[in-house]
């Protein structure tokens, strides 16, 4: 009587849990491109405004406006600089060098810190009433807009500095690291489209 050969069984490769994105990756990812289409209608209700200005004969920006070209562009370079360190935070949980990224997430919300402060002196140097026409209505639109995405990142770091500091994150841990260092860029990201759309465009370097 033959023996019976019991069929081989074929077991399923052990899959990698990280290789596959998790619940807040795709969040995260979902908000950013909630966050593109949203800055896409604020730049584009810019552009109709500045084309209705024009064809209209109006100046665009109105002449009594000076644009403070190098406190902008101070501003949005030092904005720049922040999204270098955001990843450095990420490259240093990944060499599980916790010091070194105590110290680049404290010098990303300091970046930061000084984006919104340089804003707000940007602000104050444009004399602009917002409402007053639609220079000055989208221009807050846009820039007050920008400025809360990256109160938010700030939060978020915020959050990520003091869980690393509880020793919460490792090499093979660190979703939340890469999470909220997406953002950031996306702040950053955004940053330099409004520059170059707005005040490049507009009033030179």
């Amino acid at each position: 009587m033959a023996a019976t050969v019991a069929p081989a069984q074929v077991r399923a490769p052990d899959l990698d849990p990280t290789a596959r994105p998790g619940v807040l990756t795709v969040g995260t990812f979902l908000v950013i491109a909630g966050g593109v289409m949203l800055f896409g209608a604020l730049l584009g209700g810019y552009a109709a405004a500045r084309d209705a200005a024009q064809d209209a004969g109006q100046a665009w920006p109105p002449e009594a406006v000076v644009l403070p070209n190098v406190p902008l562009a101070m501003a949005y370079f030092t904005l720049l600089l922040s999204s270098f360190t955001a990843q450095w935070a990420v490259s240093a949980i990944k060499a599980d060098s916790r010091t070194q990224m105590y110290v680049a997430i404290g010098l990303t919300l300091v970046l930061g810190g000084c984006f919104i402060n340089a804003m707000t002196f940007c602000w104050r140097l444009l004399e602009l009433s917002a409402g007053a026409d639609s220079f000055a209505t989208t221009v807050y639109a846009v820039t007050v807009t920008h400025v809360v995405v990256v109160v938010a990142a700030h939060v978020l770091f915020l959050v990520l500095g003091f869980r690393a500091l509880g020793g919460q994150f490792s090499p093979r841990n660190r979703e939340f690291v890469d999470c909220a260092a997406a953002v950031w860029h996306f702040g950053v990201a955004a940053g330099a489209v409004i520059w170059a759309t707005i005040w490049f465009l507009e009033g030179g370097p």
